[in-house]
């Protein structure tokens, strides 16, 4: 259940999460408490860690609470296995099992992982479960494409959907799409060209099961995009897909965006102004994505992000907990029939 009106936002942040923890994590944990945040940080992690960490930085630990946990998710062997194990254990050890529980037990109005992405859903799902009326759960990363911002889904969490899984993705990322501020947004399908029938199997049964469903629903649909129509943002405002292809989308993106960036900086001598731009894209609403379809406001960062990234993310996990993103998600699959 969200904060009540006037109380700080709490949400629980992995400490061992992402490729610099603990010490970018404790870094996003300096910026958040110097701009003063409408947020209450839940670090969670071992505690002599945890204490160690806002020592050395001069951080007040009356304001931060530490959740003791163990260690985080192992990134050799089977990181999912563990997962799975612990959330079986009554005390938990994984920093992601233990944020989790603590969303799901009324400690925290949201969570916050820059660790492995396949733990960070699995937490989620075997912890809180799914919302009724879908069957897996899908990555939701907002573009800041050139007319209206896109909300890209699935950008990672479930590699085969069903056709129907990618009806319910679009109605999912259709309610938070409204949550920014796009007021109408229209749904697309990504394949390789706009033309109906286009692209394999999946694709075509889904076009279908879309245009269907959708339209029953008073959701524009409209209908096959292609890449470039994500960073247009004019025919459509929500782009579904599987993780797979997702993924492989979102970091072709980053990577020509890192490209053009520095060549445009070159080219004109002076990098500076073009390299802003990217640090505000890349700390704004794009610095994570969010977990849709589970009983949990999850926010998951980039491994590799900036202390400012990792804080954007909690920002986002913020917003989305205040906004009651969950509840309208659980408000628009709810007509939907049960997979």
């Amino acid at each position: 259940m969200p904060a009540a009106s006037g109380q700080l936002t709490r949400v629980a942040l992995d400490l061992l999460g992402g490729d610099g923890a603990p010490d970018v994590v404790g870094d996003a944990v300096g910026l958040m408490l110097r701009d003063a945040l409408p947020v209450h940080l839940l670090l969670v992690g071992p505690v002599d860690l945890g204490s160690q960490i806002l020592r050395e930085r001069g951080l007040d630990p009356g304001r931060v609470t530490i959740l003791p946990a163990r260690c985080g998710v192992p990134m050799d062997g089977h990181p999912l296995d563990a997962v799975r194990e612990d959330t079986q254990r009554e005390q938990a050890e994984l920093t992601v099992t233990v944020a989790a529980r603590a969303v799901r037990d009324g400690l925290a109005d949201a969570w916050v992982s820059a660790g492995h992405t396949g733990a960070a859903v699995a937490a989620a799902v075997l912890t809180s479960g799914r919302v009724a009326g879908m069957q897996r759960p899908a990555l939701a990363v907002v573009l800041p494409a050139l007319e209206q911002p896109v909300v890209l889904l699935d950008a990672g969490a479930s590699i085969d959907p069903s056709p129907q899984a990618l009806v319910q993705f679009a109605v999912a990322g259709w309610c938070y799409a409204r949550s920014l501020g796009v007021a109408e947004p229209s749904v697309g399908l990504l394949t390789i060209g706009s033309e109906s029938g286009k692209g394999d199997e999946l694709r075509r049964e889904a076009e279908h099961a879309l245009r269907e469903r959708l339209t029953a629903h008073g959701i524009p649909f409209a209908g096959p995009v292609e890449g470039h129509d994500v960073v247009a943002g004019s025919r459509a405002q929500v782009v579904v897909t599987d993780g797979f292809t997702g993924n492989v989308l979102l970091k072709g993106i980053e990577g020509a965006v890192e490209w053009a960036v520095e060549r445009i900086g070159r080219a004109y001598g002076e990098p500076g102004p073009a390299r802003r731009v990217l640090r505000e894209v890349a700390t704004g609403e794009f610095a994570g994505g969010v977990l849709l379809g589970v009983n949990a406001t999850t926010v998951v960062g980039h491994g590799g992000g900036s202390a400012a990234q990792v804080a954007a993310c909690v920002r986002l996990a913020a917003r989305c907990a205040a906004g009651g993103v969950l509840a309208q998600v659980r408000a628009a699959l709810a007509p939907l029939e049960p997979a």
